[in-house]
């Protein structure tokens, strides 16, 4: 007996995909070519064709509770053989930035972010004024707590490294914890969208983690890309640029205020030959380095070149300039005599300050940018382990 679907089709959505770089999602006459060309693609949950319907009908909570939505590394092979020239790759990576905006929280937040008339307000006036605001309280601070520098450095005197971190740490703090409930919502809606096509688990949680994780850290997907293949190097530069950078982070606020406690005395700031800011150099050449070559590869007028949006520039150029700003401000503390703090130490700070700015815009809007990607598309991974797509053993109850 056949069964009777209504649909609810969210014309709303449909205008948003096509805003945001799915402009030729119409096009699709549901060939199936794309999902034939794609090597991501499994057989008994192939994609993108039944997301490129999706679209076009506008079914929002379906494609919005697709973890093969995020299965899909935008290599553009379907749109290079697709003879419509619908160009699915586009239209999925359109659809991911619906979703990040979608389950983000709070989502106000993740529409402001992601729209270019308040690219200032959100990325330069709100970081400075609470920058700012942070200066401020400084003097009351330390003149009620015991919050002295255990050392002297250049950017100390301007900005003291128990105010840089209370600052970060809070709002980063925030973000992540508004990234945990936007990926708690993605995964019950995974959950609820399986339950309801009788789909059922058949791997644990812990080892679709380890599988998923043993995945990214080689980027092996991205390996099986044809058009597009050298973006998994700038991609893999980026990402270890990025997590060399976090582990100094981590290490110079451990050896500032913890191994103190214990009687060591701390090294920093670190000096050139240190072991971790040898590291931190390395990971500052690999993450702009990265952003470059990813820059590069998006001008380039070749096939399988991807749409560019607002979404995607707005995050590998605050990438690239945060790694940039990085290094000027470095080379300015080694350069400029500790005694001599004139007007090169004033050009210092300003510098220092527009890499606060960056770095701000960079951590605290996680969850509501295409850095959010990174998030996402691993909890999309380990489901997919855990749900058997990645390696065609998804089970469908009887």
């Amino acid at each position: 007996m056949a069964e009777t679907l209504l649909l609810r089709p969210d014309r709303q959505f449909v205008e948003d995909i096509v805003a945001s770089g799915g402009g030729d999602l119409k096009k699709c006459f549901q060939c199936a070519t794309c999902s034939v060309a794609c090597e991501l693609s499994t057989g008994n949950t192939p994609f993108p064709r039944k997301e490129m319907i999706w679209a076009q009908w506008g079914l929002r909570d379906r494609l919005l509770a697709s973890p093969d939505v995020w299965l899909c590394h935008q290599c553009n092979d379907c749109s290079t053989r697709c003879p419509r020239g619908a160009r699915p790759g586009d239209v999925l990576a359109a659809v991911r930035k619906q979703a990040v905006m979608h389950h983000s929280a709070p989502r106000i937040i993740g529409n402001w972010v992601n729209n270019p008339k308040l690219f200032p307000l959100m990325f330069v006036v709100i970081p400075v004024v609470l920058l700012v605001a942070a200066l401020l309280v400084r003097g009351p601070l330390e003149q009620v707590l015991p919050l002295g520098e255990p050392h002297g450095a250049l950017y100390a005197d301007f900005f003291p490294h128990w105010l840089l971190i209370a600052f970060y740490s809070s709002f980063t703090g925030l973000a992540f914890f508004g990234c945990l409930v936007g990926l708690a919502r993605f995964w019950m809606a995974m959950q609820a969208a399986d339950a309801a096509a009788g789909r059922r688990a058949v791997q644990g949680v812990i080892p679709s983690v380890v599988n998923a994780l043993k995945s990214i850290m080689v980027h092996e997907r991205f390996g099986k890309c044809g058009a597009q293949a050298g973006r998994r190097w700038s991609h893999l530069l980026a990402f270890y640029g990025f997590i060399a950078l976090f582990i100094v982070t981590v290490w110079a606020t451990i050896d500032l205020y913890l191994m103190p406690l214990f009687g060591v005395h701390s090294l920093y700031p670190f000096g050139l030959l240190h072991p971790m800011k040898i590291l931190a150099n390395i990971g500052g050449v690999f993450l702009v380095v990265g952003c470059v070559k990813a820059i590069v590869d998006r001008r380039g007028d070749k096939e399988g070149s991807s749409a560019n949006t607002s979404f995607d520039w707005t995050f590998v150029w605050l990438l690239l300039l945060v790694g940039v700003t990085g290094f000027v401000t470095e080379a300015l503390r080694f350069m400029i005599d500790a005694a001599d703090r004139g007007g090169a130490a004033i050009v210092a700070y300003a510098i220092y300050f527009v890499h606060l700015i960056l770095v701000f815009g960079l951590l605290v809007y996680l969850p509501y940018s295409k850095f959010a990607h990174l998030w996402y598309r691993t909890v999309a991974l380990i489901y997919a382990e855990h749900t058997g797509r990645n390696n065609g053993k998804a089970v469908v109850k009887a």
